[in-house]
């Protein structure tokens, strides 16, 4: 009953802090979930929620990603692919490196190696959070599409390298070799076993087919359960990357439907319609639980006299700052060697203002806050693991700081002019797709009849939500759209 009272307390929750969105559209809802996650543990002491990082990871970033994967531009994909695999493999060894030798720098009682574990787990950005900011504010479709396709991998390699880094601070040991072999293993095994598995489950929706099983409702509910058990197959039974698996995956789906139209139009806009609510909920149910674990995370690192208030704070801005700093120059970097050595014309000139973008982007999230919470208590000599209140409490302070900085800055850095290397068709995209959505429904509207009106409606609802996804803020352009729908 505990378990269920929470739950529909974080649903409340959850629709309360979409209402307050509406209103005060300049703080993203990420964040004002986070704050109702907090009111929640300070209000109700007796609430907790705690989650093992594996069934985190099924929960919510295996469907999430393999979403991500379906929607992903694959053109873009494949235009990025140096600068995606850049940021999701080089750059998170680099924070990893960079980030772990000034943490120890700077505290030196958090010993090396879990230093190290604390910059890894630190890696990975959630582009959650920078999609809620994208809805009010420009922001350039390359530093999005860049954001969107590194967060497909970089879940993957940076809980590898702390994984790792964790095992060093336990057992005492630790092989550079091994971490390799075995980050090479996950990385391509789970791609392949992704490839298999997208293929396995296609061929079995068309059998279903040819044997007549054509209900919608059943097609609809195997595509839901697709990433759950790909990712469950991929790491209970083949020890590889499910978060690789479901993403390799859920690009398959996209190109065999492109090309084949495996699916009708009632199972699509049926399916899409319980994606939606699906994605809905676990995106706001991620901040709510990161929220809802920071008051215990900062608890004994507040009560400890030997680091003051303002000191543990002034570590969280410090790790924060050079955290987005390596960002910032790799990024500065990685555009300068694209310019000398891509000979297409595709490629943007280094630029400060894009190299900030894309440093302001790299928020980050709930990978990063389930991750921390899963290091164990002791290693394997029966000591306490060093310092894991103040790292718990280092990692949940980098998440506010790097999406409070995101907040207050991204709308800065956006204004003005075009960013050099991007084409005004780039820059409207938000409006093309709306007019084509005006124009869907319109033509809809004109071959409707008494025989497929159902159909239609339900189609045009579609359209209009997705209307409305793109500018929630014009009222008065919705309220147009529904009188056009109504109108007879």
């Amino acid at each position: 009953m505990d378990l269920l009272i929470t739950v529909l307390l974080l649903l409340v929750c959850l629709l309360i802090s979409n209402i307050i969105s509406h209103y005060i559209p300049s703080i993203p809802t990420a964040l004002i979930q986070i704050a109702f996650g907090i009111m929640i543990a300070l209000v109700f002491r007796e609430i907790s929620l705690g989650i093992e990082t594996e069934w985190f990871l099924l929960l919510f970033v295996a469907p999430l990603l393999y979403n991500d994967g379906r929607h992903f531009p694959r053109e873009e994909l494949w235009k990025m692919r140096r600068s995606i695999f850049g940021n999701a493999i080089i750059l998170v060894l680099l924070t990893t490196i960079g980030g772990g030798y000034f943490i120890h720098s700077l505290i030196p009682d958090i010993p090396l190696a879990a230093a190290f574990a604390l910059a890894a787990i630190l890696s990975p950005t959630d582009p959650v959070a920078v999609n809620g900011i994208a809805k009010r504010i420009h922001i350039p479709e390359k530093v999005l599409n860049l954001v969107r396709g590194e967060s497909l991998i970089n879940d993957a390699s940076g809980l590898v390298a702390f994984n790792y880094a964790v095992a060093a601070v336990v057992t005492g040991i630790f092989s550079l070799k091994e971490a390799i072999f075995e980050f090479t293993f996950m990385f391509l095994a789970g791609a392949i076993v992704g490839l298999i598995l997208g293929l396995l489950l296609t061929w079995i929706r068309f059998t279903l087919r040819k044997q007549g099983i054509n209900d919608v409702t059943f097609h609809s509910l195997l595509q839901i359960m697709t990433p759950f058990v790909i990712f469950i197959i991929t790491e209970e039974f083949l020890h590889a990357s499910g978060v690789i698996a479901v993403v390799v995956a859920g690009i398959m789906h996209a190109l065999i439907n492109e090309r084949t139209e495996t699916m009708i139009a009632e199972e699509q806009v049926l399916t899409e319609n319980i994606w939606s609510i699906v994605l809905f909920v676990l995106n706001g149910i991620v901040f709510l639980l990161l929220g809802l674990n920071i008051p215990s995370s900062m608890i004994e690192t507040v009560a400890n006299p030997n680091i003051g208030n303002w000191l543990a704070v002034g570590y969280v801005i410090a790790i924060g700052v050079v955290i987005l700093g390596i960002r910032f120059v790799w990024s500065y970097f990685f555009s300068y060697y694209e310019t000398r050595f891509d000979k297409t014309n595709d490629v943007a000139k280094p630029d400060f203002k894009t190299s900030m973008l894309c440093s302001l982007t790299g928020v980050r999230g709930a990978v990063t806050m389930a991750g921390v919470l899963s290091i164990p208590y002791l290693t394997i000599s029966g000591k306490v693991f060093p310092q894991r209140s103040l790292i718990l409490f280092l990692a949940a302070g980098v998440i506010l700081f790097t999406l409070i900085i995101a907040t207050m800055f991204l709308p800065l850095f956006s204004k003005g002019e075009s960013i050099e290397g991007e084409t005004p068709m780039q820059m409207d995209l938000s409006d093309a797709k709306k007019k084509i959505l005006l124009k869907a429904i319109k033509k809809i509207k004109s071959e409707m009849n008494e025989e497929n009106a159902a159909a239609a409606y339900r189609l045009m609802d579609e359209y209009t939500i997705r209307f409305n996804t793109l500018h929630p803020e014009e009222d008065s352009a919705a309220e147009k759209v529904e009188m056009m729908i109504r109108k007879k």
